[in-house]
């Protein structure tokens, strides 16, 4: 007479089980993607991690951890819209995430947004008054809006923290550089294009510090690393127009240039 009962019984708990063992599984899912995605971001190969990621969020839609790695992604690969969604939805469930926060105001950064990007990093400094990225970030954020001195000024004090850290001294480089101060650029500058990490980026900003500097032919043999001829000799030609115009029209005037201060689809120098 009691064999229903104890049969419901055990239905009950097998039933249970597999739903403990189905959300394992997806658990499982989740933390073997995002490894696998942190590791494929982390060596370059983004365009492989954010499938991966995706994949993690399949498994685990409120996955925080894995927002985070798609939004730096994304920034990566210059989808910078796509990069601040995610970087809010962490700050919406974890808004001490200074990583995000950073990551926020680089995306905000990329879209030509660099008075909200203060706001976000002006967060990150007050929890954490060391963060050197923050602070080239604020740098970034305030040659935008040309306050150069300002902005040299975040520049030196994250220098000082973290003195290897080639987009400090880079964005350094070109800040001194827009302020007409060629010589002082040129000493900034010079060391990183010759040195390992160098990037197209620190020899272009080489190339105009140069040209702010008086030296014309150093510009060019700079500039020959990554253009052709043709294209040094155009970018030389601009570099000249740059430093005959007054310091607040050559300002404006690169900070509306997308090779200076990219905005949505670049990459801003805030990473």
């Amino acid at each position: 007479m009691k064999l229903a009962p104890i049969i419901s019984a055990c239905l009950a708990l097998f039933v249970a089980a597999c739903g403990a063992d189905f959300s394992a599984s997806k658990g499982d899912d989740y933390t073997a993607s995002l490894q696998q995605a942190d590791q494929a971001r982390k060596s370059g190969a983004v365009s492989d991690a954010i499938p991966l990621y995706g994949r993690a969020l399949q498994a685990n839609p409120e996955g925080l951890d894995a927002k985070l790695g798609l939004g730096q992604s994304y920034l990566s690969v210059g989808a910078s819209d796509e990069a601040a969604a995610q970087f809010r939805d962490v700050l919406a469930k974890r808004g001490g995430d200074q990583v995000a926060r950073r990551g926020l105001a680089s995306a905000l950064l990329s879209m030509g947004q660099p008075a909200l990007a203060v706001s976000q990093l002006a967060s990150v400094l007050q929890a954490d008054p060391n963060d050197y990225r923050a602070m080239n970030g604020m740098g970034v954020a305030l040659d935008m809006q040309g306050q150069h001195e300002e902005a040299q000024t975040r520049y030196r004090q994250g220098i000082a923290l973290a003195p290897d850290y080639l987009p400090l001294r880079s964005n350094f480089g070109l800040s001194l550089a827009i302020s007409g101060r060629g010589p002082e650029a040129v000493a900034q500058l010079a060391p990183l294009a010759s040195g390992r990490g160098a990037d197209a980026r620190i020899r272009q900003n080489l190339a105009l510090a140069y040209v702010m500097a008086g030296d014309p032919t150093n510009a060019l043999v700079v500039s020959r690393h990554d253009l052709t001829e043709a294209s040094a000799q155009r970018q030389l030609s601009y570099y000249l127009m740059l430093k005959n115009l007054p310091p607040p029209v050559r300002s404006e005037e690169i900070r509306r240039n997308p090779n200076f201060f990219p905005r949505a689809g670049g990459s801003a120098n805030a990473s």
